[in-house]
């Protein structure tokens, strides 16, 4: 497999509190999106992350996805109890979406509105579900996926990893094929692009080049919130 990633601060926020990891030597990668007071956010990306390293960057697995999944779960205990110890860290959580890919099957993880995609045959499918308030209206038939788009809660958040003792993720696995790519990226990129236009950037030109049109044209838009994005070619599946 090929890989390559961004991570930018934007032109609206401080600091980046987004945190990816990427191990292709373990088919390992991932993109966090914290949220907390000050430096609280970045700390529970981070921390998530280096759990899930520590938890699966140096093992091989007869069943991954058991693995993936206790992996989460001990990320979620560890940002959760350091929010509890730490006065100036209470309330801090973070969205995690994980892939870890063995042979030619990916697990995934997710918790949160990052979001992981499979682009195939020129189209672009989402494999994760935002757990978003407006998103969970959506499936309720409240609103439609296009008010969704443009509604003011569309950052609040359902659900996040770490902000109770316990995490609810939702957790899946997929065959892949020989020419597939996966996108997995924070909201600061899809706040501003479209499933259509992320698609249009990463059909031409190398991944790399492919990753700095996607930023290019986030900032271009405007950058409001930190944008991380890992782009995975899978070359023999």
């Amino acid at each position: 497999m090929y890989w390559t990633a961004i991570s930018d601060k934007g032109l609206a926020r401080e600091k980046n509190e987004d945190a990816l990891l990427a191990n292709s030597a373990t088919g390992l990668f991932a993109v966090a999106d914290g949220m907390g007071g000050h430096l609280a956010g970045e700390i529970a990306s981070k921390l998530a992350l280096k759990v899930l390293q520590e938890e699966l960057g140096v093992q091989s697995y007869v069943d991954p996805l058991p693995a993936l999944m206790a992996a989460t779960e001990q990320a979620n205990r560890q940002v959760y109890s350091l929010a509890v110890e730490k006065e100036e860290y209470g309330g801090m959580g973070t969205t995690l979406t994980a892939c870890l890919i063995q042979g030619p099957t990916l697990y995934w993880t997710h918790v949160g509105d990052s979001r992981g995609y499979l682009v195939r045959d020129g189209k672009i499918s989402q494999f994760t579900r935002d757990h978003s308030l407006v998103w969970d209206y959506v499936r309720e038939g409240r609103i439609t996926p296009e008010e969704a788009e443009t509604h003011p809660y569309r950052n609040v958040l359902s659900r996040a990893l770490g902000t109770e003792p316990t995490v609810l993720a939702d957790t899946g696995k997929m065959p892949l094929q020989t020419g597939d790519l996966l996108v997995i990226c924070t909201d600061g990129l899809t706040l501003h692009l479209a499933d259509a236009e992320i698609l249009e950037l990463v059909t031409e030109g190398t991944l790399v080049s492919q990753a700095n049109k996607l930023l290019d044209l986030v900032l271009e838009r405007g950058g409001k919130d930190n944008v991380t994005c890992i782009l995975i070619q899978i070359d023999d599946a």
